[in-house]
């Protein structure tokens, strides 16, 4: 539910139908947000108030809500199912407030009226996210060792109407960036004197260069050296060999996103990037090496999910779309087959109880062995 709930003072009025004695406002200020809240609680038929204004349990409440587009209100009658004090909440690593029941019309169930509206929201998102910002003529650094490699690259991209700069090492690179200033770099990984991750802990440390896309052209495969790149700031990989449609396709998608969602690298608490690069299992381990905690966004396909981590290990899951229910376990479960979609991990304190209860390595044995039972 919620952070942001508040309670209104109790209303006097008496209505047809059950009595209602106090209206509460809740603001969902992201999709994500409200994914969340829909996956854990109202997808069940309820939702968790976070609120200091106590009503006693089986009483009768009315909930205003605002979703994140803002101009879309809505509204479900309520009965309290129990209430958790400062104490008690404390307990369960959660905020003081109270479990609501719905009390909706069967026509149209309050349920269904959020699922439709994040049903619609997404698939606007994803036609938003299909429209590619305008890109063409953008500044973009080629920059390889290899002179067959970057000729490659520069006429696919000049084919498509961007001016190219090149380089061919890591240390020429540096200055012509620091002269242009491209819109994007794209980087071979593996060349001589000064390698593409000693280019880009370079580009990351100068002010006018900390917020320029950055594409690893590479033959790397290993998801360790991928996940080193994302954590320090890469945007994506193109895997050589490449085709030269799919070079100009990704780049202008880094480009586009990068017009839309400028971010500063140096500022960022987000670890994010491809699941086709990093594969979930080798990401978790990293994150458990690390003893990272935040909550983990897995966007796939199928649906959506969120992790949440405390020192490395996963110990929630909410999983909206195909296989959401059963138990916590079953869920990561399913997720940890996904080999599709966008990850990304920001970083926050996590409380409340371990729903799964296994160290990360056990996770994923238990993973391999039901995927061995499955394939027999």
């Amino acid at each position: 539910m919620s952070d942001h709930d508040e309670g209104d003072r109790p209303s006097r009025l008496r209505r047809s139908g059950p009595r209602i004695a106090a209206t509460f406002r809740v603001h969902y200020s992201s999709l994500d947000e409200l994914v969340v809240a829909y996956s854990e609680d109202v997808s069940r038929g309820g939702m968790y108030l976070v609120t200091d204004n106590f009503l006693p349990v089986g009483a009768v409440a009315q909930v205003k809500v605002t979703l994140p587009s803002g101009d879309t209100d809505l509204q479900v009658i309520v009965r309290v199912a129990y209430v958790l004090g400062e104490e008690r909440a404390r307990e369960l690593g959660r905020k003081p407030g109270m479990g609501m029941r719905f009390l909706d019309s069967e026509e149209e169930p309050f349920a269904k009226q959020i699922a439709a509206f994040i049903e619609k929201e997404t698939n606007g998102e994803m036609e938003r996210e299909s429209a590619v910002p305008e890109v063409a003529g953008s500044k973009i650094l080629v920059v390889d060792d290899v002179a067959s490699q970057r000729n490659a690259a520069v006429q696919a991209l000049e084919a498509a109407g961007h001016e190219v700069l090149t380089a061919d090492s890591g240390v020429t690179a540096l200055g012509q960036a620091l002269k242009h200033e491209p819109d994007l770099i794209l980087s071979d990984v593996e060349m001589p004197a000064l390698d593409g991750w000693q280019l880009l802990r370079l580009l990351r440390a100068r002010p006018s260069l900390a917020d320029t896309p950055i594409i690893f052209l590479t033959s790397l495969s290993n998801d360790r050296e991928r996940l080193r790149g994302y954590r320090l700031g890469v945007d994506d990989y193109i895997s050589k060999p490449f085709a030269p449609d799919e070079l100009v396709a990704r780049i202008e998608r880094v480009l586009g996103q990068a017009k839309e969602h400028p971010h500063s690298v140096q500022g960022a608490k987000t670890l994010r990037g491809a699941l086709e690069h990093v594969a979930l299992p080798s990401l978790l381990s990293f994150i458990e090496l690390e003893r990272r905690c935040g909550r983990l966004l897995l966007v796939h396909p199928e649906g959506m999910a969120t992790l949440w981590l405390r020192e490395g290990r996963v110990i929630r899951v909410s999983l909206t779309g195909s296989g959401h229910e059963g138990e916590p376990i079953d869920r990561l479960m399913r997720v940890l087959s996904w080999s599709k979609g966008r990850f990304e991990l920001a970083e926050d304190e996590v409380t409340g109880e371990d729903e799964i209860g296994l160290p990360t390595s056990q996770l994923l044995l238990e993973h391999a062995r039901r995927h061995d039972e499955d394939s027999r």
